[in-house]
């Protein structure tokens, strides 16, 4: 869609009034988290612990910004995989080193958040769960479709029949289990 044109204005102003009134604060270039009390039911977490009501939540938002440098280009399918596979896990590396360090983060028990990418994850701690046909949903999947057009035209056609949301969650622990090492890492060759 043109960057010029009032729909694409129009939904630039959208989303950052969400995220004002929606408390969203900017983490990196890809993620971004907004935070809330768990409201549900118990539920127990694929690391064995359990998600209790009042427990913090730390709901993930990606930045559409991170998407701009998607090529448009078919034959970049895997770069722009691999480029933002990369990109997932230098921010969920720095996530793991601020997590004990910084007091917004120190009362959450999991990250969790709904995302039209298609399921991957589980091998890092994730636990992902098609959410249920229902009205929710099919709103959700309709405002996906818009956003979808809007900021990355170039992916409509190959996500036009793959947008399904999804719910993903990601303990405290399973956090520092699968990324806590990077970090460290990362960290040391930084310093050297």
């Amino acid at each position: 869609m043109d960057k010029s044109s009032w729909f694409y204005q129009v939904m630039c102003w959208y989303d950052g009034y969400w995220r004002r009134r929606n408390g969203v604060e900017k983490f990196d270039e890809l993620l971004s988290f907004s935070f809330e009390q768990y409201a549900g039911e118990r539920r127990l977490m694929n690391d064995q612990s359990w998600v209790e009501p009042g427990d913090w939540l730390a709901i993930l938002h990606f930045n559409r910004e991170c998407f701009v440098s998607i090529s448009a280009n078919p034959k970049d399918k895997l770069r722009n995989a691999l480029r933002f596979r990369k990109q997932l896990l230098l921010s969920f590396s720095h996530l793991a080193k601020d997590l004990t360090a910084s007091e917004k983060f120190g009362r959450v028990k999991a990250f969790h958040g709904v995302s039209w990418i298609p399921p991957h994850g589980e091998k890092l701690g994730f636990l992902i769960e098609r959410l249920p046909d229902s009205p929710l949903s099919r709103l959700r999947k309709i405002y996906f479709s818009i956003l979808i057009k809007t900021f990355f035209p170039h992916l409509v056609a190959a996500e036009k029949n793959r947008i399904q949301p999804h719910a993903y969650w990601l303990t405290r622990q399973s956090l520092l289990n699968n990324f806590a090492a990077e970090a460290q890492d990362e960290y040391q060759l930084q310093q050297s």
